[in-house]
């Protein structure tokens, strides 16, 4: 009996999801598909929100994910629309709240629009990375 190449995957991913069980893995680490997880961390809020206008001044920038992310390896960039680097802190993780990572910006970004890109690993070593814009008007 000749096997095709889908149902040869099925079977060799059903014995990788029986042996997640067999070794205690959580329900949430263990396969659905193949090359996929049921979580992953995920970029859930931003100061200052994605695709916003914000008036008065921005002295810092707030990511929070679904999961504290590791520090090593963390980036946080703010860019201008010239695609100048803007003047930054480390990013640093909020104490109380270790998904939130932020960085102060030095000195307080002036009006116009800037970019922010980030990277990030999660706890399982996977690298997360995306960016974000939001506009700085006047006062």
């Amino acid at each position: 009996m000749r096997v095709g190449r889908k149902t040869r995957s099925r079977v060799l991913l059903g014995a990788v999801a029986a042996g997640a069980l067999l070794l205690g893995f959580p329900a949430s680490v263990r396969p659905v598909e193949a090359g996929t997880l049921l979580r992953h961390l995920t970029l859930d809020k931003t100061v200052p929100a994605a695709d916003s206008t914000v008036s008065g001044p921005v002295t810092e920038v707030r990511l929070t994910f679904s999961e504290p992310p590791l520090l090593r390896g963390t980036s946080v960039r703010v860019v201008d629309s010239g695609r100048s680097l803007m003047s930054s802190s480390p990013p640093m993780t909020f104490e109380p709240d270790p998904r939130q990572v932020f960085i102060t910006l030095d000195p307080h970004l002036p009006p116009g629009a800037y970019t922010v890109q980030w990277r990030v690993i999660a706890q399982d070593g996977h690298v997360m990375r995306g960016n974000f814009g939001f506009e700085v008007k006047a006062e």
